[in-house]
């Protein structure tokens, strides 16, 4: 009897060089992708932190806007600017590092004369390490308040 033989011929057994090359291609334009999409992560937590910090400092001053309202009987944005912009902007100011938005490039309390009055509080900032350069972040939050501005 006979053994069985293959009728594969021994030259088609297994994988290629070329096969292999092509594979590692393939995984290695797709690991690019992933480390490309990791990088679009980093950039867009990076600048919802700027944002959300920028947030947290314009809700800040219009909590100092209705102390002003409920100390003086109307908004003051000019008494409201100052301490504000020493309290977030200032270099050694008493807020935690974490707390302090890098790249602050100003700040301002614009209010209406109405009654009731709409004030518009701006905090502007260099995006920083992912940003082109000269690009200006802007977090722009509207509080209205009753009564007329000092403005």
């Amino acid at each position: 009897m006979q053994a069985h033989r293959s009728r594969i011929p021994p030259f088609q057994r297994g994988f290629s060089l070329t096969e292999v090359l092509v594979a590692l291609l393939v995984l290695s334009v797709g690991l690019l992708g992933i480390a490309g999409l990791h990088l679009l992560g980093i950039q867009s937590i990076h600048s919802a932190q700027q944002r959300t910090l920028a947030s947290v400092m314009a809700r800040e001053a219009a909590e100092r806007l209705w102390i002003s309202l409920a100390v003086d009987g109307t908004p003051d944005p000019r008494s409201v600017e100052g301490p504000w912009r020493t309290a977030w902007g200032a270099p050694g100011n008493d807020a935690p590092a974490a707390l302090r938005l890098p790249g602050i490039t100003g700040s301002d309390i614009d209010c209406d004369g109405a009654a009731p009055t709409t004030c518009t509080i701006r905090v502007r900032w260099a995006e920083g390490r992912f940003a082109r350069e000269g690009d200006e972040a802007v977090f722009e939050y509207t509080v209205t308040l009753p009564g007329g501005a000092g403005s």
